[in-house]
Order: C-alpha cells, then sequence, then structure tokens
C-alpha cells in the first residue's frame, strides 16, 4: 500500500484528493492546508487528518502530491528531497537558479 500525504487541499487540491481516493492500493495517509475552515471539511469529507507541520506529515508517509501554491514549491520539494521521499509536483519544477549549487 502507497501511503500518500497531499500538501494543499484547496480548488486543485480537492481534484487530486478524488483521484487518490479511488486508486486501487493507495492510502491517503492525510493533508496540510492552512485554511481552518476548508481543512475541517476536507477532513469530514475525505476522513483524513489534518497535519499542521508538514515535516510530521513528510515522515508518515511514502510519497507527497505537492499542491500547494507555485510560490511554495521550491521549499516543500527541497525538504522531501532531504527527507528521502518522493513527490508529485502539479506543476513546473521550481529550481532557482541560485539554489541549484545547493544540489
Amino acid at each position: 500500500m502507497l501511503k500518500i500525504g497531499v500538501i494543499g487541499a484547496g480548488h486543485l487540491g480537492k481534484f487530486h484528493l478524488n483521484n487518490w481516493v479511488v486508486i486501487e492500493g493507495v492510502q491517503l495517509i492525510g493533508f496540510v492546508d492552512p485554511d481552518d475552515a476548508n481543512a475541517e471539511q476536507v477532513t469530514q469529507k475525505y476522513n483524513i487528518p489534518r497535519f499542521t507541520d508538514v515535516e510530521k506529515l513528510i515522515d508518515a508517509c511514502d510519497a507527497l502530491d505537492i499542491v500547494a501554491p507555485t510560490t511554495s514549491h521550491f521549499e516543500l520539494c527541497e525538504l522531501a528531497i532531504k527527507k528521502a521521499n518522493m513527490f508529485l509536483l502539479k506543476n513546473h519544477w521550481p529550481i532557482p537558479w541560485k539554489k541549484q549549487k545547493h544540489w
């Protein structure tokens, strides 16, 4: 069973959640979303826990689905890589030229 965590459960994140719940062999471990009202709705609809700490979600899953705003992609991808987690990014690879030398 592949344990998936979702970062960002807004408009696009809900599309991703809808797809993950029907894929055989996938277990949704939880999600991170900064909006309390939205997080409560997601928790109720998908019956999955909300994590308020991104690192704890990363530690609890095998792979991340990053559906957060584009401005946060680099930091989230970098954190996942440093923790040796796989990730799926909804957009382009966000490596700023100045930070590439760190890898």
